[in-house]
């Protein structure tokens, strides 16, 4: 088993993912660090906790290894514990998997024995959705790469024999995209994590290596978040819902269930049963259909 991480060890990583040596930009990176190993740690408890439940353990006496209560257990538990045990069955979707693979070739090419988040962002261009939005902001393959060189040290010699596996920050921004896909799926519809969770998760993460490529290419973060709201922002209700009572569209509260935004004269709803979408989203889906079948995989 890996010791624990010295102070002296987390500060260094938070220097290397750090977007410069200001240290409100180290003090980003040193949360996003500290971060990912609170979220692994928490990750495993949840894991192991479902695997004692599984085995018919009760709340009282795995109340009783972690120093809690039975009600403190249940109440702290209970609903991570269901929510990993709904990512036992996820799917990762084919644009997913067609990512995760071209990030490891693109990492075997820089000679790296991981595969970064900054490899992961390359994958996305591969495919799906993350790939269109990438492309309408002007985002490249040759464009990641070369930000990706200035930024980070890489080897001139292969690291050694064998495939590339993720770096910690890459696999764990895998995770935060399977949440993030079981948090926003419907309750009755199959969780299948897809690029726009994937992207949403490295775009949005300050000290990760793929924002750091993102900030050198001017890229707003801010523009990344607007596009794939529509994609990501689903409650998980029974029926993915945003509400129960049925509207007009030309009613004031109706908003698009996509992105949210509510409808008026300017932003005209087309109306569906107890859904809409409005001229934005429309048009958005349009672009994405009218994108060749692999435009993204050149």
């Amino acid at each position: 088993m890996s010791p624990e991480p010295t102070v002296e060890q987390l500060i260094q990583a938070a220097h290397e993912r750090a977007a410069s040596g200001d240290p409100l930009d180290l003090l980003d990176a040193v949360l996003a660090v500290t971060g990912d190993l609170a979220g692994r740690t928490d990750a495993a408890v949840d894991q192991v906790v479902r695997q004692a439940r599984d085995a018919g353990y009760s709340w009282t006496v795995i109340g009783e290894r972690l120093g809690v209560s039975r009600q403190a257990a249940r109440q702290r538990y209970a609903d991570r514990v269901a929510r990993t045990s709904a990512t036992v069955g996820l799917i990762r979707g084919r644009d997913v998997q067609a990512a995760v693979a071209t990030a490891l070739a693109a990492a075997e090419a820089d000679h790296l024995a991981e595969a970064g988040t900054e490899h992961l962002l390359l994958g996305l261009l591969t495919d799906g959705v993350a790939a269109a939005t990438m492309e309408q902001l002007g985002i490249t393959r040759d464009k990641i790469r070369d930000a990706s060189h200035r930024l980070f040290d890489y080897p001139t010699q292969p690291a050694g024999a064998g495939r590339p596996d993720f770096s910690a920050e890459a696999q764990a921004a895998l995770h935060d995209a399977e949440q993030l896909a079981t948090e926003r799926t419907p309750t009755c519809a199959p969780v299948v994590v897809r690029t726009p969770q994937l992207l949403a998760v490295i775009a949005t993460n300050p000290g990760s290596r793929a924002r750091r490529v993102l900030n050198d290419l001017g890229v707003d973060v801010a523009d990344i978040k607007r596009r794939l709201h529509c994609y990501i922002n689903v409650p998980r209700t029974v029926f993915g819902r945003r509400t129960r009572h049925k509207r007009r569209p030309e009613e004031p509260s109706a908003r698009c269930s996509f992105c949210g935004e509510p409808g008026n004269d300017e932003r005209r709803l087309v109306a569906g049963p107890d859904v809409w979408i409005c001229a934005d989203c429309v048009t958005l889906c349009g672009e994405i259909l009218a994108q060749p079948a692999g435009a993204g995989s050149a």
